[in-house]
């Protein structure tokens, strides 16, 4: 089946719809999250406002917007990492490394971590769910189970969710250990893969009851 050609109708949605996210990003690293930049994106991408909300609606819906096309650029950006090992675990930790390093360097993330983190919590609360079932089906061909050339997305799931929580913790919550250099970011990390074999040994030693007599 030949692919389907964009047409000259799609090419110039997408060349409106990246103007407008362009112009968004700029607005939002000059005047902040709280300032009301409708307008001003508008007038920076070159539109009138009614055609701004046409393609996207109001600022939240924009923000969105970004924040999605942010997603994209960067599951791009991760894939020749997750694809650099051979281990399904120095993978992992490489991915993590790689994410929360990128998160660190990014401009407009980090202006908005600072001035205003409500917004980033929201976008990361609400569409929580979404972006680690799309996590989990990013992985499915790098981590397969058995004879099959790739797992099941949904077998994914709980290390696409480990993923997330660790990744976005680490994001947006300062924490008592140092992990600012990657290099103390991945042994950190690499720590915490350790923990299931930590958490197996505490499991196999039998545990007293409070208030037991200790054998002597």
């Amino acid at each position: 089946m030949n692919p389907v050609r964009p047409t000259v109708d799609m090419l110039r949605r997408n060349e409106i719809c990246s103007r407008i996210l362009d112009a968004a990003e700029e607005c939002l690293m000059q005047s902040g999250f709280r300032a009301r930049v409708h307008a001003a994106i508008a007038k920076r991408a070159g539109l009138s406002r009614p055609t701004v909300y046409k393609y996207f609606g109001d600022q939240t819906a924009i923000i969105e917007a970004l924040f999605e096309r942010e997603v994209n650029s960067f599951l791009q950006r991760l894939r020749p990492v997750i694809e650099g090992g051979t281990h399904a675990k120095a993978r992992l930790v490489d991915s993590v490394v790689f994410v929360v390093s990128y998160a660190r360097e990014h401009e407009l993330l980090q202006k908005s971590l600072k001035e205003d983190p409500q917004v980033v919590t929201h976008l990361l609360t609400s569409q929580g769910q979404t972006l680690i079932e799309r996590v989990a089906d990013f992985m499915a061909p790098y981590f397969p189970r058995g004879d099959e050339p790739t797992a099941d997305q949904r077998a994914l799931v709980p290390m696409a969710e480990w993923l997330y929580r660790v990744v976005t913790s680490l994001i947006t919550t300062p924490g008592v250990v140092d992990t600012e250099s990657p290099e103390k970011l991945r042994v950190f990390v690499t720590e915490l893969m350790e923990l299931p074999s930590l958490s197996s040994a505490l499991e196999a030693r039998p545990v007293r009851e409070p208030g037991a007599a200790t054998l002597g």
